[in-house]
């Protein structure tokens, strides 16, 4: 009995394979199509040999252009013989795509996974060759909306197709449009287990691989090279973009993420993949991250062995013209608040920052003479690496290699060129870096129990004083303390504390 509904399969997909042949070859063969799309209402059980055949026909149709329309705004149809053809056409297209779509529902096993094979492919042949004129990448949401609603059914578990699914879930514009037209089918009123189970197993498939949501992150496999990426309905001219490809959207996104979001969240720590993504991106967007990074080591134990390779590298001379900086420097004085942390990397610090200070503006070399105040008063060891008076002011060659990202190959250092390295028309500068040397600012505890102290505050008050003083200088020779120079120990005539007390000498 198998063996003769074997030989009846092949008989019938021998026939099918013939009609399809003439109707590619020549248009007096049409009524061919509409035989082969009859024989998905004679069938029961296996549709594997029509879906072949469909598949066959209208992948080649595609490929030709036999299927686009041009459609003229303000101009009536073409009532051609060709245009008549094409709109029958079409209309067979879309009756094999909703009968393809109906048997990954019924029939047996192997013929369901086919017909998702089948109208998987019509999208890839309809993203490379598109219904309508297209110049850039164009991807089909629609028929993937279709195939996805067909897997989410809530009367049948769709474990198998989705398992099958997976084979094109590997490309990356599959698993983008795929995530955006899931987000649009996710919301039922009262979604049964079985719908439940389809939509986590999907998911699960469309996550099975890393998405790059940054243009300059690149795939990587199991060795640590890069990893050619794959698209499904496009070329390497005609590429998808990234998830986040707009830095704009993606820093508004880390603002609200950090700001706003993180202090509501169940479990802050789901976002850490999408946070140490973006300290990896570099720029603006490294800063904002670091903020949430900075939460999720603090108070929920995660660990990120190269935070602080990631935090020296930020300290560039670029930094000064973002928008940011301030932040990035309160989050580094927090960041090297420990008085655990090895001498060798808060020595890189320093010496980085006290580099900086000397191209920086007047604000912000204070605010960075202030962050070395706090690391050298933090770590008493590292004034050895201050010059000393009796010093040579500039060294004939310093080991200190300024261009080294990573704090541990950036050599010993010393830091007394930040007060007579450069001469600057601003004295704030040698004042603050004298600061360094001399003073000492009032510190407070922080939450860890280290000394924390104030940058932001400490700076503008130094900074406000200083140029106060600078224009009283400029002004007065001398400042009189009264309005009538006193000439015994009396008070001034007209003075009315005299009508009621009495001055002994």
């Amino acid at each position: 009995m198998a063996a003769a509904q074997q030989n009846l399969s092949k008989m019938i997909s021998v026939q099918l394979r013939n009609k399809a042949n003439e109707f590619l070859n020549s248009r007096k063969h049409a009524n061919n199509l509409a035989d082969i799309l009859e024989t998905f209402e004679a069938e029961i059980d296996n549709y594997s040999p029509v879906l072949l055949t469909v598949e066959v026909i209208f992948i080649e149709l595609l490929r030709r252009g036999d299927l686009v329309q041009e459609i003229v705004p303000l101009k009536p149809s073409d009532q051609s013989a060709e245009a008549e053809y094409r709109r029958w056409l079409r209309e067979c297209y879309e009756t094999a795509l909703s009968r393809s779509l109906e048997c990954i529902k019924r029939g047996c096993m192997n013929s369901r996974l086919q017909a998702l094979v089948t109208v998987s492919k019509l999208l890839q042949a309809e993203g490379k060759h598109p219904l309508e004129s297209s110049s850039g990448f164009y991807f089909p949401s629609v028929r993937l909306k279709s195939i996805f609603s067909v897997l989410l059914d809530s009367e049948q578990s769709m474990s198998a197709p989705i398992a099958r699914f997976q084979e094109f879930t590997e490309y990356r514009d599959v698993q983008q449009y795929g995530l955006k037209v899931l987000s649009s089918l996710s919301y039922r009123k009262s979604p049964t287990s079985i719908f439940i189970q389809n939509y986590l197993e999907l998911l699960e498939k469309l996550l099975i691989t890393e998405i790059p949501i940054d243009v300059k992150s690149k795939l990587k496999n199991n060795n640590g090279d890069e990893k050619e990426e794959k698209i499904l309905c496009g070329s390497e001219d005609k590429a998808p973009g990234r998830l986040c490809a707009e830095p704009r959207t993606h820093r508004r996104a880390l603002v609200l993420l950090v700001e706003r979001l993180m202090p509501l969240l169940a479990r802050p720590h789901l976002a850490t993949d999408m946070l140490c993504d973006s300290l990896d991106a570099g720029g603006p967007i490294s800063m904002l991250a670091l903020q949430g990074v900075l939460e999720l080591v603090r108070h929920h134990n995660i660990s990120y062995p190269d935070m602080y390779d990631r935090l020296y590298a930020m300290f560039e001379p670029e930094m000064f013209a973002t928008r940011h900086k301030r932040r990035l420097l309160h989050l580094a004085d927090i960041f090297l608040s420990s008085t655990h942390l090895p001498e060798s990397l808060v020595a890189a610090f320093a010496k980085r920052v006290s580099r900086l200070a000397l191209v920086a503006g007047a604000e912000d070399a204070g605010a960075l003479l202030q962050l070395l105040h706090n690391l050298l008063l933090r770590h008493p060891p590292l004034k050895r690496m201050i010059c000393h008076d009796d010093a040579p002011a500039i060294m004939s060659s310093d080991p200190y290699v300024m261009e080294e990202s990573c704090a541990a190959r950036s050599d010993d250092v010393d830091i007394g060129s930040s007060q007579c390295g450069v001469e600057r028309p601003v004295t704030v500068r040698r004042q603050r870096a004298r600061r360094v040397r001399a003073r000492r600012p009032q510190s407070r505890r922080g939450e860890c129990g280290c000394r924390h102290y104030g940058l932001a505050v400490s700076v503008a008050r130094h900074y406000v004083l200083a140029l106060f003083d600078s224009e009283l200088k400029k002004r007065f020779k001398s400042i009189e303390m009264n309005f009538i120079r006193p000439q015994c120990m009396s008070a001034p005539a007209g003075e009315r504390l005299l009508h009621f007390w009495q001055l002994m000498a």
